[in-house]
């Protein structure tokens, strides 16, 4: 079957999204496996006490929830379904990330790599950028052949 110009462009920027969003969670993942006890550390100094008081699971399930949402963006079966649990993971960060601004506080963010080094107000700008790529990649989803990357 061939894609006319529009499904083309469609399936272009579906692979985009998809690729970006592989980007992000692998190389976050990875930096907050590699430096587990900073990641753990500064999420016991949330003001939240659902972070702080389970910081130690957070600091193994959400790495690993992030590699599986990598995997499940690598195969078509599964894609969809990635790309919805990888939008409620970007707005529970999202959500986050804006109460860590509304306290005020100038707590170190807990993400790894190079991000942590972002301030409060820049993070809700990037998480913003990615909830809106991970949303345009659910709706250039629909109906559309979905990218394999195995």
């Amino acid at each position: 079957m061939r894609l006319n110009g529009t499904a083309m462009r469609r399936q272009h920027l579906l692979n985009i999204g998809i690729a970006l969003l592989i980007l992000l969670y692998s190389y976050t993942a990875i930096s907050k496996f590699l430096d587990q006890y900073r990641f753990v550390f500064q999420m016991k100094l949330s003001p939240f006490s659902l972070v702080k008081n389970f910081a130690p699971l957070w600091g193994w399930f959400i790495p690993v929830t992030e590699i599986g949402i990598v995997l499940g963006l690598c195969f078509e079966k599964s894609q969809k379904k990635a790309l919805i649990i990888s939008l409620g993971l970007l707005s529970i960060f999202e959500i986050y990330i804006v109460g860590m601004l509304m306290t005020g506080l100038k707590l170190p963010c807990a993400c790894g790599g190079v991000i942590a080094f972002m301030s409060w107000k820049v993070h809700v700008l990037f998480n913003a950028i990615f909830i809106t790529i991970n949303i345009l990649t659910i709706r250039f989803s629909k109906g559309e052949r979905l990218a394999t990357y195995s």
